[in-house]
């Protein structure tokens, strides 16, 4: 279903300019970005919104991520007393959805329902071609239980989409991405389960440590680069976009050199990126073209593929600031 920007209550008219991405969850609540922290589009066509507003007993704003709390004026701001005792429900409603997450990642995990897509794509050979068309042949298809559900809804818009499930190591799965057929105004791609930690693809979900990892902005894109690499010894990591949670951030900066494979126009991000990794561990590649395009429609082999890599500038060298 498509999303629409609408204004904050009167209310809050104070801050209008000052938060993006408002929408309206309720009759008496909103969320936007924070006005304090502020707050980034998510991968999968989410909506951030880390900030709720509520209009029910006397307005105020909360930001789930720094904790600030926001009123109308400041002559509505309650006694200390009343205060604690509205943060503490706030956290008392926070906590009662992660646990909600935590059941539904449960759920996930117990039923296996990648494995439902992934016996849809084995039946489908039209599924089969679509992902053979995206650089993904069969053996990778089955390696990775890629899949595909032939009819999806996402509030009120259904479509086909082809699935990834995302494990973290060992195989422990985290998610289900959803690439829609038909995007229609919902955005390419959507997740099974909302309200979770945003996690990574890794093309080698084997447990093993590796201290060079080279991360893909797109999960697609690192599946592609992974198959024409044929490097076993490698871990190569697919990015949710430009925007990667500060979880995926602490995880690469575990690594002793990080590579950043960005599309062409992203390296503001890529530079972003490598500040929260750590300059001194974080290179930077800037593709001419998208690196699958590259591969599927201009050639590019693993050799082309591992010059292009040994292009990666260390950000050290030519960023300033904390490395």
């Amino acid at each position: 279903m498509p999303r629409q920007n609408v204004q904050l209550p009167p209310e809050f008219a104070r801050y209008h300019g000052q938060v993006q991405y408002v929408q309206q969850v309720s009759d008496s609540e909103w969320s936007s970005t924070c006005p304090k922290c502020g707050g980034e589009m998510h991968a999968g066509n989410e909506w951030p919104d880390r900030c709720r507003w509520f209009t029910d007993g006397k307005p105020r704003g909360w930001c789930r991520r720094c904790g600030t709390i926001f009123w109308p004026d400041d002559s509505t701001k309650p006694d200390p007393d009343a205060l604690a005792k509205w943060r503490a429900e706030q956290l008392a409603r926070e906590l009662a959805r992660k646990r909600s997450a935590e059941l539904a990642l449960a759920h996930l995990r117990d039923d296996r329902i990648w494995e439902r897509y992934n016996d849809t794509l084995q039946q489908s050979g039209a599924a089969r071609a679509w992902w053979r068309k995206r650089g993904v042949p069969d053996t990778y298809q089955d390696y990775w239980q890629l899949g595909w559900d032939a009819l999806h809804t996402f509030g009120t818009h259904s479509t086909s989409t082809a699935t990834i499930p995302l494990f973290g190591r060992d195989w422990q799965p985290r998610n289900i991405k959803h690439r829609l057929i038909d995007p229609g105004d919902c955005g390419k791609y959507r997740y099974q389960l909302a309200g979770q930690a945003q996690p990574a693809f890794l093309a080698n979900p084997d447990g093993k440590e590796r201290d060079h990892l080279i991360a893909i902005e797109g999960e697609i894109k690192a599946m592609v680069v992974h198959i024409t690499l044929d490097d076993s010894h490698s871990q190569i990591i697919g990015l949710p976009g430009t925007n990667p949670s500060p979880d995926i951030l602490a995880a690469l900066a575990q690594a002793d050199r990080v590579t950043l494979v960005m599309d062409p126009g992203a390296k503001a991000a890529g530079i972003r990126m490598g500040r929260s990794i750590g300059l001194g561990k974080a290179w930077l590649l800037e593709t001419p073209v998208k690196v699958d395009d590259g591969i599927l429609a201009h050639g590019m082999t693993a050799y082309d593929v591992r010059q292009l890599l040994r292009g990666a500038i260390r950000l050290s060298a030519f960023v300033k600031g904390k490395a």
